[in-house]
């Protein structure tokens, strides 16, 4: 049954509480941030929204969220920072670099502007823990709705992602929102509730590129509602099917509307007065051919201008470049991922608390509905019906997905968990359990702080041993140099070497690591010098990323050939123009023999701190390569 009305010093009781958690969420959130560096995602984020906020150009990063972007550059407008608008890269969309010198060779504010986007990104995520909360109570009662908001706000994952100016929680927010809007639209079919849903369908298409699952996901809420709230006559659904139809395709022109809004209603890249447009940082031309029939489409939305045409590449690099991608998963290497990947990082980044109280909400769950009678089952299958589809396509997504490099790309499956979490508090024996679990929960919050993104439970064998399951943005985004430096500084031998090997693209002398020297790296900006120079003992410094080999091309198993080829280079000096593959090979053998001993330390669990004494140099480059990670084979 329904909650019971609340008296009104409950309901303000009740409201502190949430303000308060919600509060909490987002300084736990903020703060943590602030010790950890620009991510490898966010140099470009905060670079294109400040110039789509401040020139109305869009040439920059088109691949991400135009509303998330928006937000950022607020942060940059706020402290007048300045742009590198007169440089030739500008023209054709060398967005990295532009980025990079944006951030660290203008001489603009970089903490304040990081720090001043992520705190505006965090506030997605306290519109999503309130979202939680009023679904939740709405079905459970106030107890139900505070549990949920409770594990959200405790939650690693969202603290994690919300305080990175990433589009990840915007995204996942509108996912959750728009088909919950939607779905109330069906029942209510008023002006008023199709205009909020019509403002959530744009906001999910312009928040991130996966916004277009609303497509199917409206498709089988249509279908939902005429099959559970029509009359139970071939008729009567038929007829709401088809009215759903027309409700449906008016989101679609509201979605479309706002789609040019946020492009200025435009379909030109260049804002008035901005330097001559070239080209995006790639073509179209490489992308079209493995789009398939897709291909078409695009091809028709250009000819017509049916999109802007910044959106309409955006949608067409991220379909292209998800038909393969490089990835790591326990060992292996793909570039085509693996099914059970996901399954796995939700089961080992998820607290094992929370876990626990999943578990017991499905089992209560279960009970309830077998007890039930036949109207209370369809009134718990029409409540449960927006979040429950929106976390079902996700997944299904997501089971499918060659795109494996970080649970941030699961976030809108969790939503409808911490709710079904209010099914604890139609029980006191489930209510008391479930705030025992809450504590753990909590405790396992608290014990990974500010180090969020390395959390890890035991399933994983803890954040310290994650980076031989999983890397990339599942564990080392480029966020941990502060604590590098932190870590050295205490450390660090006197008259000790130290060698860096960082993924990422934030600049580490400006957050106090200044190497000795700098391993090869996949980096954008940070490239280093490719002239020889001999391995010497000390602190080798390598992100979890780099070590696993990722992105190498010397990735997987160890062949004849490598060693073939390393030998020689031994045996003879490499020349200017082998410089770089030298580096490369060498790094590449060294992983190998790293990748199965144990660090000496680490910093925030991403960046693995190994001491090499000379007799370790020479195993590693000299002794046999035994053990070595898996390639797996390629699709044909």
């Amino acid at each position: 049954m329904p909650p019971q009305p609340t008296p009104p010093r409950a309901r303000a009781a009740v409201a502190l509480a949430v303000a308060a958690l919600l509060l909490l969420f987002w300084w736990l959130a903020v703060s943590a941030s602030r010790v950890k560096s620009q991510t490898c995602d966010e140099l470009p984020h905060l670079a294109a929204g400040y110039a789509y906020d401040r020139f109305g150009d869009f040439r920059m990063q088109p691949e991400n969220g135009n509303l998330p972007q928006r937000i950022f550059g607020l942060a940059g407008v706020a402290v007048d920072a300045k742009f590198p608008l007169d440089e030739a890269r500008w023209r054709d969309s060398q967005y990295w670099q532009l980025s990079w010198d944006y951030l660290y060779a203008l001489g603009n504010p970089t903490d304040r502007i990081v720090q001043g986007a992520r705190s505006l990104n965090a506030l997605f995520g306290v519109a999503l823990g309130l979202l939680i909360f009023g679904v939740t109570r709405a079905r459970f009662g106030n107890a139900g709705g505070l549990l949920a908001l409770a594990f959200y706000a405790l939650s690693p994952n969202f603290l994690a992602h919300s305080a990175l100016a990433t589009s990840d929680v915007c995204a996942a927010l509108f996912l959750t929102l728009a088909p919950w809007l939607f779905w109330r639209h069906l029942e209510k079919r008023d002006f008023a509730s199709g205009l909020l849903a019509g403002l959530a369908s744009g906001l999910a298409l312009v928040a991130k590129f996966n916004g277009v699952l609303i497509a199917p996901l409206y498709a089988l809420l249509v279908v939902a509602d005429a099959w559970l709230r029509a009359d139970p006559t071939r008729r009567a659904r038929t007829r709401r099917f088809a009215a759903n139809f027309a409700l449906a395709t008016a989101q679609a022109l509201a979605g479309w509307v706002i789609i040019w809004a946020f492009y200025d209603f435009r379909y030109d890249v260049r804002g008035p007065g901005a330097p001559a447009f070239v080209s995006f940082h790639c073509g179209w031309d490489p992308m079209l051919p493995g789009l398939g029939w897709k291909a078409w489409f695009v091809e028709a939305a250009l000819r017509w201008h049916l999109f802007p045409q910044t959106w309409m590449f955006g949608l067409t690099f991220v379909v292209a470049n998800e038909v393969a991608r490089p990835a790591f998963f326990a060992g292996e290497h793909s570039q085509f991922g693996w099914w059970l990947f996901f399954p796995a990082l939700f089961l080992t980044k998820t607290p094992l608390a929370l876990l626990g109280a999943l578990l017991l909400a499905a089992i209560a769950g279960i009970v309830a509905w077998l007890r039930a009678a036949a109207a209370p089952r369809r009134a718990w299958l029409i409540a449960a019906c927006p979040l429950a589809v929106t976390a079902t396509v996700v997944w299904a997504v997501a089971l499918r997905s060659n795109l494996n490099i970080g649970d941030r790309h699961i976030l809108a499956v969790y939503p409808a968990l911490f709710v079904a979490l209010g099914v604890l508090a139609t029980r006191r024996s489930l209510l008391v359990t479930g705030f025992v679990l809450l504590a753990g929960h909590a405790a396992a919050s608290f014990a990974i702080r500010p180090h969020y993104l390395a959390s890890f439970n035991a399933l994983a064998g803890g954040p310290a041993n994650a980076h031989r399951l999983f890397v990339d943005s599942s564990l080392d985004w480029g966020q941990d140099l502060p604590t590098l430096g932190t870590w050295l500084a205490a450390h660090r031998r006197p008259g000790e070497k130290v060698l860096l090997g960082y993924f990422g693209n934030a600049w580490p002398p400006h957050y106090g690591v200044r190497p000795d020297r700098f391993l090869p790296s996949i980096s954008q900006i940070v490239r280093p010098p490719y002239a020889p120079f001999e391995l010497e003992p000390g602190l080798y410094c390598i992100s979890a990323t780099l070590l696993a080999e990722v992105y190498s091309i010397y990735r997987g198993p160890w062949t004849d050939s490598h060693e073939q080829r390393w030998q020689l280079f031994r045996a003879t000096p490499p020349g200017p123009a082998d410089s770089e593959e030298f580096a490369y090979l060498r790094f590449a053998r060294l992983c190998k023999y790293l990748q199965f001993r144990d660090p000496d330390a680490n910093a925030g669990y991403s960046i693995l701190i190994f001491r090499l004494t000379a007799a370790d140099l020479r195993a590693a480059l000299e002794g046999p390569v035994t053990g070595a990670y898996r390639l797996r084979p390629v699709r044909p």
